[in-house]
């Protein structure tokens, strides 16, 4: 590529990542970095999700939908277990599908886009059954997300709206899968190298990188990607065409499938791309699949509001998770998860203290506007005179602030309390393993002005209980080994 096909390419890269996708973008590069990175942990991954509850909803849904959970009775109620369940790299590639469909579908969805979408879901689920037919041993969340981004840079160019977008869309055959000479005359680049140039300014990772640029020997992931491409290129062409067996009999060489089984394999996975398509939201794609099966996507709950019959399913879920020794930072992602979601409290920290208890600070977080209590909600509990944290601590004791409801804790309450939480609508318990004093929850409504509940209170001191039971019996259990 010349210097000015590299500098077309660029100009096209930063129009999409930063006027076109901001928001997708960043997302894209948060979530990689995190779930790359060697330090990571589930709780950083569950904090990228839950902050944006229409993401939770959706994942959550997605987790439980027969194609991630098909053999489980019991529902996946909080992203914590979700990535128990489903794993690291399984929830990452959820919520970067769930991201990327719902950025591109809030924008011009020209029916150009809705095709790659299609093509993208349809490659995905090809690939996949391929994989797993064949024996290989890749992570087939990998093969899943590899295929859906593997024409991102088409998918974010139809969504732009110009009058070379326009123009191009006009010189285009109806259902061209693309004109590299006419991108190039027209863009100054082409959709493939604007797709590897997307796939390394917003850190894709290298899965894409290589079916991008395959390679004389590719990885056996690489391979299932690039053949359930063809395959969704094929069948567009039609299931009798010349371009479908051809594919047929790579299909069968690389599965080790006859004809007849490979052929079927193909046609249930283009009914279960379909599926997929609307299970992630993206019902107007799933019309370019060919494929007859479409199901009507379910609706979705918009905004926080309490959720009895959540916070019953997850205080289940606790006491499951205890039964099977739960890691300790597994349990108490759960319950700020469940005090935030369940009980419908805009921010919620668990904060731990030393083991000497001299101090507390706030390890766990969920919300909204939470960068000061990440960074500020560091306070002195070795007296219960300290302030208000150490007394509830002290004293084993949750309190209720409400302006409606008057205390005798003001002497407890200083500035930095007052700045850092809502001290006339907040919750505050402490968490005990046995006699042991472990840390506090804290939990408000954030800036929304709404009163904390009798309701909400009362299944707030519900998880702090739990929580404490919980506690005591991994303890119990540990000691009893």
């Amino acid at each position: 590529m010349t210097e000015k096909e590299n500098n077309n390419t660029e100009k096209w890269v930063k129009h999409l990542s930063s006027i076109q996708l901001p928001a997708l973008s960043g997302v894209m590069q948060e979530l990689n970095t995190v779930t790359q990175s060697d330090d990571s942990c589930a709780a950083q991954l569950s904090e990228i999700i839950l902050k944006d509850s229409a993401l939770t909803t959706k994942v959550l849904r997605i987790a439980n939908s027969a194609y991630h959970h098909p053999t489980s009775t019991n529902a996946i109620t909080t992203i914590s277990r979700a990535v128990v369940q489903l794993g690291f790299q399984g929830i990452k590639a959820i919520s970067l599908s769930v991201m990327l469909v719902d950025s591109l579908l809030k924008e011009n969805t020209k029916e150009r886009m809705l095709e790659w979408m299609a093509r993208g879901f349809h490659t995905a689920i090809q690939a996949e059954n391929l994989l797993k037919q064949s024996g290989g041993n890749e992570k087939e969340e990998e093969v899943f997300i590899t295929s859906l981004l593997l024409h991102v840079g088409e998918m974010a160019f139809w969504t732009s709206r110009s009058d070379i977008t326009n123009k191009l869309d006009e010189k285009l055959e109806k259902g061209s899968v693309g004109d590299a000479q006419l991108e190039q005359s027209l863009l100054g680049s082409t959709m493939k190298e604007i797709t590897k140039a997307i796939a390394e300014e917003w850190q894709l990772g290298d899965h894409l990188q290589a079916a991008l640029s395959p390679g004389h020997r590719p990885s056996k992931s690489t391979e299932a990607v690039l053949l359930g491409e063809e395959i969704s290129f094929a069948t567009e062409k039609g299931w009798d065409s010349q371009e479908f067996r051809d594919v047929l009999v790579k299909a069968s060489l690389f599965s080790g499938l006859g004809l007849q089984d490979v052929r079927k394999l193909i046609e249930q996975g283009a009914e279960q791309a379909a599926s997929v398509a609307v299970t992630y939201g993206a019902n107007k794609a799933c019309n370019f699949i060919p494929s007859p099966s479409e199901k009507p996507a379910k609706p979705e709950s918009k905004g926080m509001v309490s959720d009895p019959q959540l916070q019953l399913d997850i205080l289940r879920e606790m006491g499951a998770m205890v039964e099977q020794m739960v890691d300790i930072n597994t349990l108490f992602q759960m319950v700020i998860e469940g005090i935030h979601r369940g009980i419908g409290l805009e921010r919620v920290t668990l904060c731990l203290i030393d083991p000497k208890v001299r101090t507390m600070t706030a390890k766990y977080i969920l919300g909204e506007n939470i960068e000061e209590w990440r960074s500020d909600m560091m306070f002195p509990v070795i007296s219960e005179q300290d302030n208000l944290f150490a007394y509830s601590l002290h004293n084993r004791k949750s309190i209720w602030l409400n302006q409606s409801r008057p205390h005798n804790y003001n002497h407890l309450l200083n500035k930095k309390m007052k700045r850092l939480m809502d001290t006339e609508n907040c919750l505050i318990s402490s968490i005990y393993a046995g006699n042991r004093p472990i840390g506090l929850i804290v939990a408000d409504r954030g800036q929304d002005g709404i009163q904390i509940s009798a309701e909400q209170h009362e299944s707030f001191d519900h998880f702090s209980q739990q929580t404490n039971m919980s506690l005591a019996m991994l303890a119990a259990k540990r000691s009893n080994r």
